[in-house]
């Protein structure tokens, strides 16, 4: 038996280690033959999500540098995109079908999170100036099937809502769902494109408030051309609510810059890290 004084002084690297239980679990997800929910998906994910939020801060600089975190940064995000997607495809068609969608809803296992962001959101652009009586209407883009975000944040600002999504699938499971869950609200579900000037010259016409999810491209080149086609089609001072991620939080979302912002014709305002639960970071600006 080793005793405290002759005992060897190992080395541990936490940020390696972290390292390492990242791209264990990024193999262990690409190997899945379907990312739709189960309880291993779901185990995997939420140790992944665990592991990228509760992380000390220190580490994450040494695990983004790590060249094998880069080689498959971009596919991790891929494959986060498409269990997210699952997942709320799979909740859409459960809340449907249920004889309480307002109860099926609130036992989404997320439905916090959401609820948590659009409480952020609403709080960076009261701090961004945006005064709520005056507005219009909001245009959320990228609301998947499962508009959540959408219809939190129509009811918290009280105007009508624009969700659009690119996704025929997505968009006809979304409108069935406002009708079940919010018939009285303003929400229109519209088809369209986020890259497309033409599509977001239809989609955010007389809307002052826009808000951008984090999925609305998935590579920088993706998200850069729906930020320009947001920013050439949005009126002059429109608001410009863009969910980004920081740290190791950009291994689940893509990311977005300041200059990526500028370069849309946006001016950016204010920039919102969180550092609890919420996982997306959460630029406001405005449209010059």
């Amino acid at each position: 038996m080793l005793s405290l004084s002759t005992a060897p002084d190992w080395d541990v690297d936490p940020a390696g280690l972290l390292s390492c239980r990242i791209l264990s679990l990024y193999e262990r997800l690409r190997a899945q033959s379907d990312l739709s929910p189960s309880p291993v998906v779901n185990a995997l994910f939420a140790e992944l999500v665990s592991a990228c939020v509760h992380a000390d801060a220190g580490d994450a600089p040494s695990v983004l540098s790590d060249p094998r975190i880069g080689e498959v940064r971009s596919d991790l995000i891929r494959l986060c995109a498409r269990g997210e997607s699952l997942l709320e495809d799979a909740w859409a068609r459960r809340v449907l079908a249920s004889d309480d969608p307002g109860a099926e809803t609130a036992a989404f296992p997320y439905f916090g999170n959401y609820e948590q962001l659009a409480r952020l959101e609403l709080h960076a652009l009261a701090g961004a100036g945006h005064r709520p009586e005056t507005a219009r209407r909001l245009c959320f883009i990228g609301g998947g099937p499962l508009p959540l975000s959408a219809i939190l944040l129509g009811r918290g600002l009280g105007v009508g809502v624009t969700v659009v999504d690119r996704d025929r699938e997505a968009v006809e499971l979304s409108r069935r769902l406002v009708d079940r869950l919010v018939p009285a609200q303003r929400i229109n579900v519209v088809l369209a494109d986020a890259a497309s000037p033409f599509d977001m010259a239809r989609a955010v016409a007389e809307c002052d408030v826009v808000v951008v999810a984090a999925l609305v491209g998935t590579t920088r080149a993706q998200k850069r051309a729906a930020l320009r086609a947001i920013g050439m089609a949005a009126e002059p001072g429109t608001q410009v609510v863009i969910r980004s991620a920081d740290g190791l939080r950009s291994l689940l979302y893509p990311t977005v810059d300041i200059g990526d912002v500028q370069d849309a014709g946006l001016a950016p305002e204010l920039l919102v890290h969180p550092l609890g639960e919420v996982v997306n970071s959460v630029f406001v600006a405005r449209r010059r």
